[in-house]
């Protein structure tokens, strides 16, 4: 299974349906997916479809979704209200310091607590936020939750969504539904379940009203950022994804997305990946009196049988912990620090992880030796300490999880998504550890295409020279072409973009680029993470004044699968030379199609 967790599986048993009743819940359910795709006017026999009551349900969302921007505003105003009480007040234990920090998550968790119980955009406002790294250390700390779990709907309300848009009952189309979500977002939630035919799919559902409300709560939340003097900072940001989430409402472009997606890569990568295909009109599984079972709200897709990536990347952060004498969780704890001041820069696993270079394939396949190996042993000394002397085995005789090539799979991911943005200009956004699983056969699953991103010819050909340029260490191109790409800053510092483009798109803030450009930007050798995010963030080079929604959507992608390949034990990559190959490629088609039109 694609995830390890327990499920109530419910066989549909709603009485039992003869041919006669299937075949009129068949009927029922292709005149329910056609009319929402074909845009017809009749939707079924209980719902009319009359000027006089369209316009009363419009006045009514409207009239709902006012008051949910009120009952927002009004509780974040009474939670910064508070905090503000609180602070003055302060109390008798502690340094002032400390009383600040307890306030802020105090405020912090009240403001989670707010935002899940508005659910929809909020979260996603809050998620963006996060992963922006906007907001303060304890706001951080207390969001970080969103980006893991989501609040998930009941299945009675799963199962009515579902049903009325198929038009019929559940037991028409699925011979078994898992109640319990493997998996919950912003926009919807996904199911396991087996189709009449056998074949296993997971059902993505659109949770109702997020959709009907979005504008209203769109006008809340940019309000709020600009009473909290926000809005200047991450407008670009919510600009591009507000923008993309009005796209995640119709699961029918997602699901045209995945066979886009699944016809650009699979002719080239199919031996080494697997790509889950939509049940519509072009799948075998639908039914053949079935147009499709993609709808703009319940999105059916083929389930990927495997092992999520992570549970690879557990031993080697336990591995890499230990031998520094830490501990996994003390070493996550600290790279996940949001605010830059907080990191423990002596740490020495820190210290490592911050300076480490690539892994060869060669490195990797020594340790998957070593680890097989050492298996082996342990399990000869288990078997005989066992049968032999009847005696508990040790525990350091436990197998150990042998672990995957990173390297070689870190190079497969880059070259995938490399493809995709240069060969297709079309790329998921989001490709981080969840969304990749090992199947049985070895292969990579690449799962969920909610958050995809598109280049135009026009974009591509900047963003190849940008990479091209950060790889070959040519740091007289890196800025022009990152302003080409749609940076701007208030004085146009060169210094700014080249500092960005080799944080945003190189490894990081890795101390051989760091210490190589730090004469050109006037920044000192050897600088911490506190005094790095001072130039990048403090105004001490320049302001930012505009970051193209394309940009922060290549630079997520970018970090996201850099992190993937740091965790999977490839060592640090730089996002820029692992594209190159696909980015010259690019320029060169660019040139011979420049060339072949004037001659």
């Amino acid at each position: 299974m694609a995830y390890s967790s327990m499920h109530d599986t419910e066989p549909i048993i709603e009485g039992t349906l003869d041919s006669q009743d299937r075949g009129a819940a068949s009927c029922s359910l292709f005149c329910g997916s056609h009319h929402r795709m074909a845009a017809s006017s009749s939707t079924s026999p209980s719902v009319s479809s009359s000027p006089s009551k369209s316009s009363a349900l419009g006045v009514c969302a409207t009239i709902t979704g006012v008051a949910r921007g009120a009952k927002f505003l009004t509780k974040a105003s009474s939670i910064a209200l508070s905090h503000a009480l609180r602070q003055n007040r302060g109390n008798n234990h502690g340094s002032e310091t400390e009383r600040q920090e307890e306030a802020s998550r105090q405020i912090a968790n009240e403001a989670l607590d707010l935002v899940l119980s508005m659910k929809g955009y909020y979260i996603k406002a809050a998620q963006t936020l996060c992963g922006a790294g906007q907001l303060p250390p304890e706001f951080e700390a207390a969001f970080g939750v969103l980006l893991d779990q989501c609040p998930r709907e009941e299945f009675p309300v799963v199962k009515h969504i579902i049903e009325e848009e198929f038009g019929c009952p559940l037991s028409a189309v699925f011979a078994s539904f898992d109640k319990d979500a493997i998996a919950a977002a912003s926009v919807g939630q996904v199911h396991f379940a087996t189709l009449l035919d056998g074949a296993k799919v997971a059902v993505k559902v659109q949770y109702p009203e997020v959709e009907r409300f979005f504008t209203v709560d769109v006008q809340a939340v940019s309000f709020a950022m600009q009473l909290a003097g926000m809005h200047g900072k991450v407008k670009e940001v919510f600009k591009t994804m507000q923008s993309q989430f009005q796209h995640e409402f119709d699961y029918l472009q997602e699901a045209l997305v995945m066979r886009e997606i699944a016809d650009n890569v699979l002719p080239i990568y199919g031996e080494k990946v697997a790509i889950p295909l939509p049940i519509d009109e072009r799948h075998s599984s639908c039914p053949r009196n079935l147009q499709s079972l993609c709808t703009r709200k319940v999105l059916t897709m083929e389930r990927l049988e495997g092992v999520p990536v992570k549970k690879y990347m557990e031993p080697l952060m336990e591995m890499f912990a230990k031998h520094y004498g830490t501990t996994a969780e003390e070493l996550k704890q600290i790279m996940n620090t949001k605010d830059p001041s907080k990191i423990d820069t002596q740490n020495k696993a820190v210290q490592a992880a911050m300076n480490m270079g690539e892994v060869s394939e060669s490195k990797s396949r020594l340790l998957i030796c070593t680890v097989g190996a050492r298996n082996l042993v342990a399990t000869l000394v288990r078997g005989c300490m066992a049968g032999c002397f009847h005696i508990p085995p040790p525990a350091w005789t436990r197998p150990q999880t042998v672990p995957l090539n990173g390297p070689r799979l870190s190079r497969l991911l880059f070259d995938i998504h490399g493809h995709q943005i240069f060969q297709n200009g079309l790329f998921n956004s989001d490709p981080h550890a969840g969304n990749v699983l090992v199947l049985p056969d070895g292969r990579l699953g690449l799962i969920d295409y909610g958050a995809v991103t598109r280049l135009s010819e026009e974009q591509r050909t900047p963003l190849a020279e940008l990479f091209v340029a950060i790889a070959d260490e040519d740091d007289d191109a890196v800025a022009p072409a990152f302003f080409k790409c749609g940076f701007r800053s208030k004085r146009s510092d060169w210094r700014l973009a080249l500092l960005l483009a080799h944080v945003f798109f190189n490894r990081g803030p890795f101390p051989y680029d760091m210490n190589r450009i730090a004469p050109k930007i006037g920044m000192p050798q050897n600088a911490d993470i506190k005094t790095l995010d001072s130039y990048i963030r403090g105004r001490k080079l320049d302001v930012i004044e505009e970051f193209p929604g394309h940009l922060v959507m290549l630079q997520r992608c970018s970090m996201v699968l850099s992190g993937l390949g740091m965790e999977l034990g490839a060592g640090r990559l730089s996002a820029a030379g692992m594209f190159k190959q696909h980015a010259l490629k690019w320029l060169r088609q660019q040139r011979e199609h420049t060339q072949s039109h004037v001659l």
